[in-house]
């Protein structure tokens, strides 16, 4: 499918335009509210300012969505996953019309707001990828209920809830394991020699968190952009399943999310930087640049195997793990399970909000 020929069938079909637009609003705010984790601790440690932090995650965010984007096909090849792919076939849509769908694809993006809005109006966290991953689920278990005979796809979301408890368990674990690696490297390391080294350390490391950030959340919003144009192409005879294989690493597809997100990062989320640095653990240098480390090879491995995951989870759970290592008393336990908590709840949130929206609309549009 070329591009022309794209908005040929979203000119014939405008809930694709509306699908469209709220996920490149969510993609916006991913990027304004997420992207900032991967430099969380960067600022907190003082390693760099958060300006230029800002500035340096925003570039490397759009690099890490272009990757993905371009080299999706090779990544599934070689080891079986595509997170773009998992997220495209969370549901089977069954008999559903083309506008039906879209239409619902549409409230399950906005489940993602509306449960993201309610949980910072009332203090709690929320992870846009488990409120995404919930909403699209929901939506499609409206249709179900509307009778169209549609189905929930096992397999990605297997991956989703292995994802979502693997992220928890690695992303501690190594958290704790590289923490403990580099104070042993360290040991014999004079102060000022080492300061030097994990002030420069920490900056590449962040940037590899901000990289990674881009790969594994520009992959999940692309798998909506190439779920939208495969059920276009049913309108003009294209094999649904085929054309979902075929659109991944579509360059027309995955540079929009590459600018959006890249946008939303641009905004800061100077609260969250403090809240991530600070409020789990206070971390010293060596820490956060193990943290680094960890959520990287953590949101890695994800990635190559199509596993969606949490990017805040990861790194959450990492600093717990980097604080834990040098003291279980240091991490802030009761602020660490209320985001590991509300990460959880999010994905039966937003899928009774994805199903609640279609039901509405429905309802008064009738």
């Amino acid at each position: 499918m070329s591009i022309q020929e794209f908005f040929n069938l979203c000119n014939s079909h405008p809930w694709a335009y509306i699908a469209l637009f709220i996920n490149f609003g969510v993609i916006f705010v991913n990027g304004w509210t997420d992207g900032p984790n991967s430099i969380a601790t960067l600022v907190t440690t003082r390693s760099m300012g958060p300006k230029k932090a800002v500035i340096m995650c925003a570039i490397l965010n759009a690099l890490g969505v272009l990757t993905i984007g371009a080299f999706a096909k090779y990544i599934s090849t070689l080891v079986g996953g595509d997170v773009s792919q998992t997220i495209a076939n969370l549901v089977s849509w069954g008999n559903a019309s083309i506008d039906q769908i879209l239409c619902a694809i549409s409230c399950g993006l906005l489940a993602i707001i509306v449960v993201s809005m309610t949980c910072t109006y009332f203090g709690f966290p929320s992870s846009q990828s488990n409120c995404l991953v919930g909403g699209i689920t929901g939506a499609g278990f409206a249709l179900m209920a509307l009778g169209h005979k549609g189905s929930i796809g096992i397999n990605p979301w297997v991956k989703v809830l292995v994802g979502f408890v693997g992220s928890l368990l690695l992303g501690f674990l190594l958290g704790y394991l590289f923490t403990l690696l580099i104070q042993r490297i360290f040991k014999k390391v004079s102060k000022g020699a080492s300061t030097r080294f994990f002030n420069v350390g920490q900056i590449v490391t962040s940037g590899l968190m901000s990289f990674m950030h881009g790969v594994q959340d520009g992959a999940k919003f692309l798998g909506i952009s190439i779920l939208i144009g495969a059920i276009l192409s049913t309108s003009s005879g294209g094999v649904y399943t085929e054309t979902l294989s075929a659109l991944s690493g579509t360059w027309w597809l995955y540079v929009p999310v590459a600018i959006f997100i890249t946008l939303g990062t641009f905004m800061g989320g100077y609260n969250i930087i403090k809240t991530m640095g600070k409020g789990m653990a206070n971390l010293k240098k060596y820490q956060a640049f193990a943290t680094d480390i960890a959520s990287s090879v953590a949101l890695l491995l994800a990635t190559f195997f199509g596993l969606p995951v949490s990017t805040g989870t990861v790194k959450s759970t990492s600093i717990m793990g980097g604080g834990a290592a040098r003291s279980f008393r240091r991490v802030k336990w009761p602020t660490a399970g209320k985001m590991v908590m509300w990460g959880a709840l999010v994905f039966p949130l937003s899928m009774i909000a994805g199903f609640l929206l279609v039901m509405i609309l429905i309802w008064t549009t009738k």
